[in-house]
């Protein structure tokens, strides 16, 4: 299937047989997703829409009404593709038939190797909050540009095997296909024993008994408290309340491995996360998901593919953890000429006056370009990572579900949007929004 457009992206879309939406009101979706905080999942838009608009058509109309997410999801999909050709001065090209889940599969993991390699198109921004010109006396001035970096716990389901990349055929698998063999290994972690029947660990009775103990708390009130906790500020997907068995809600049982310290006591399990670099200003410049724990590498090579499109560095990059990355990069070239400092906050509240390389290379007050007008307070903000991180996190009701490609594709998404949205407030606020040259 061909959809050519010049001028104008279509204003009605095809979501499904029989079923056509105007883009204007899949725009609308796509905005109540990204901003609102008591609608995000498709299944609470379709709900509103029906429950404003499903009664007011005609008796005699021909076909029914109903709207399921599943229709959101895909006017949601099909819209941003066009739009991202449309970019491009390409055209979208699908199969006319098929499952309508995998019909956008090739399209959506090319766009999401696109945004992997080029990142976001405000890769190169600056404006007069995230970047200064600094001038001393006696010297010329230079500009200063700053990049903030932190992660959040928000995942896609994948693989148990540590740091396999691999995408899952399903949801509910624990492997990927290459490591299926290991549903038959002991899911404590570092036992190969092979389970017995009906059980996910082996014949140890430690291991039989902390399987036993954990299915327990896992049907238990508070076990869903700590869950709804450890969610933070995530929310349903369904606006209706449902009567459901209380043993349903705890949904990460069947992939949760179990990791044992010296003295046989289950550790906190490990998710994938969201490492994102911004801009002091708020533009989110790049986003990342971690395999594993957050290594100092892993931190490394995604800084520097970051700002590879533009052959330059920032002069100064904020990480709570920057005392380990600045020793990890110390000989590296590319960290030549980049401030690697650590936020007021966490350098004064978590890093110890012992660490001497942290306090003689991490401390921002080193750098007078950081410092505010006249050597008071601060020019930046250090800790807009992490406010930017309680947005992202609200998406973690409607992602954790998503496979590999899908949730890629819907937060690159929703930061390209929230982009647009800092865009527009940075020029109406008259901080001079442009783009920082090339030095390739």
């Amino acid at each position: 299937m061909l959809l050519p457009y010049v001028d104008s992206l279509p204003q009605v879309i095809e979501v499904s047989e029989h079923r056509f939406v105007e883009a204007r009101l899949i725009h609308m979706w796509r905005t109540d997703m990204n901003v609102s905080w008591c609608a995000k999942s498709a299944t609470n838009c379709a709900r509103t829409y029906s429950a404003a608009y499903e009664e007011k058509l005609p008796q005699d109309w021909p076909y029914k009404a109903s709207l399921k997410g599943d229709h959101i999801y895909d006017g949601f999909v099909i819209i941003s593709l066009l739009e991202d050709h449309s970019t491009r001065n390409a055209i979208l090209t699908v199969p006319h038939h098929g499952d309508q889940a995998k019909r956008f599969t090739e399209a959506i993991r090319a766009r999401n190797a696109r945004m992997r390699l080029y990142g976001q198109p405000e890769i190169l921004h600056c404006c007069d909050i995230c970047m200064r010109m600094y001038e001393q006396p006696g010297t010329n001035p230079k500009s200063v540009f700053v990049a903030v970096m932190d992660g959040v716990t928000l995942g896609h389901p994948c693989c148990a095997v540590h740091n396999c990349k691999n995408p899952l055929t399903t949801a509910r698998d624990r492997f990927c296909a290459e490591h299926r063999l290991m549903n038959s290994v002991c899911a404590v972690k570092k036992c190969t024993g092979i389970i017995l029947e009906g059980k996910r660990t082996c014949g140890d009775p430690i291991h039989q008994e902390i399987e036993r103990i954990h299915c327990v708390r896992g049907q238990a009130r508070f076990q869903l408290q700590e869950r709804l906790k450890r969610a933070r500020v995530a929310h349903p997907n369904d606006a209706v309340a449902e009567n459901v068995d209380l043993t349903t809600l705890a949904d990460d049982d069947d992939e949760q491995a179990f990791e044992l310290d010296e003295c046989n006591r289950v550790l906190p399990e490990l998710s994938p996360s969201s490492q994102i670099l911004v801009a002091p200003c708020g533009m989110i410049l790049a986003r990342e998901t971690f395999y594993g724990a957050e290594a100092i590498a892993t931190c490394v090579e995604f800084i520097k593919r970051t700002f590879r499109i533009n052959g330059q560095m920032p002069d100064h990059i904020f990480f709570d953890n920057n005392c380990s990355l600045g020793k990890h990069v110390r000989n590296d070239p590319d960290f030549k000429n980049v401030g690697l400092t650590v936020d007021v906050f966490h350098f004064t509240c978590k890093h110890t006056t012992r660490d001497d390389f942290c306090q003689t290379n991490c401390n921002p007050a080193l750098f007078p370009e950081l410092l505010g007008k006249d050597g008071k307070g601060w020019y930046f903000n250090s800790s807009i990572a992490e406010q930017t991180n309680v947005w992202l996190g609200g998406f973690h009701a409607i992602v954790r579900e998503m496979l590999h490609d899908r949730y890629n594709f819907f937060l690159d998404e929703m930061i390209l949007l929230r982009n647009r949205m800092t865009q527009a407030k940075l020029a109406k606020g008259q901080h001079c929004p442009m783009s920082r040259p090339r030095m390739l």
